[in-house]
């Protein structure tokens, strides 16, 4: 696990969207509204489409949590979501380096730390970070 680090982000909270509907251009509405409004999303996970609706979760910085949530409490009765919660008791913690792509067995090792350190994990997410 040569070159890898982590980064840690304890300055985030967590909000989901429950219940959205599973329809094209969904995404687009949210996202779109809180970037005319001038928010920020570090990171977006989506359970994906079940029953015709699907849960989004967004991780915002923790100064802008009580205007976004407003803000997305309004969008979610636009789009007609079911619920809007929060957890600001989260933080968001990146495994980075070029092996992560290489080197078998990185997200498990990862995983394990965190589980030896009594982390509890909400949502994973994944993608190629490529630094030319």
């Amino acid at each position: 696990m040569e070159g890898l680090r982590a980064v840690a982000n304890r300055d985030v909270t967590k909000v989901t969207l429950e219940g959205v509907p599973d329809r094209p251009g969904i995404a687009a509405e949210i996202f779109g509204a809180l970037g005319q409004l001038g928010f920020n999303v570090e990171l977006v996970v989506s359970t994906g489409g079940s029953h015709g609706t699907a849960d989004i979760s967004l991780a915002i910085a923790r100064s802008q949590e009580r205007q976004i949530l407003d803000a997305l409490e309004s969008i979610r009765r636009e789009v007609g979501a079911r619920g809007l919660q929060r957890n600001s008791k989260v933080a968001l913690v990146s495994l980075v380096g070029h092996s992560l792509s290489t080197e078998p067995g990185t997200a498990g090792r990862m995983f394990g730390e965190l589980s030896q350190s009594r982390v509890n994990i909400e949502k994973i997410s994944t993608s190629p970070f490529y630094v030319t």
